[in-house]
């Protein structure tokens, strides 16, 4: 196949089509992961349910549709989605850093060219943040 002077073969096709799979996979697994677990803690804490449920029927009432601009409005539903993105991080660790330099961070030293991990899971359940 040719395109705008480039020559694109089979296997750059089948490479960029992998490629696209991915990142389409990865965003659908993590929101459907997400919205699971809301499901699940909204089943396992029934009064926060009710609070939704009654939330959603002030605010959209009868029409079973939720628009962008209902959004806004629904301070509670986004709280609890919020509360589940933190209890149940998608990542419970981010990318590795490098240090620059050494340094030192709260007494302990932290040698030049030293593999940083953070590990959000345990940041979110610090009492002090």
């Amino acid at each position: 196949m040719k395109l705008v002077g480039i020559v694109i073969n089979d296997m750059i096709l089948e490479i960029y089509g992998i490629f696209c799979k991915n990142i389409i996979t990865g965003a659908t697994n993590t929101t459907f992961t997400t919205m699971e677990w809301v499901m699940i803690e909204l089943l396992r804490h029934p009064d926060k349910l009710q609070r939704v449920v009654k939330e959603l029927d002030a605010i959209i009432g009868d029409q079973n549709i939720v628009e962008e601009f209902h959004l806004p409005r629904l301070l509670y539903l986004e709280a609890v989605v919020k509360e589940t993105l933190r209890i149940h991080s998608q990542a419970p660790l981010l990318m590795p850093h490098m240090s620059s330099e050494t340094t030192v961070i709260t007494g302990y030293i932290i040698p030049k060219n030293s593999n940083i991990f953070f590990n959000v899971w345990a940041i979110q359940r610090d009492a002090e943040f």
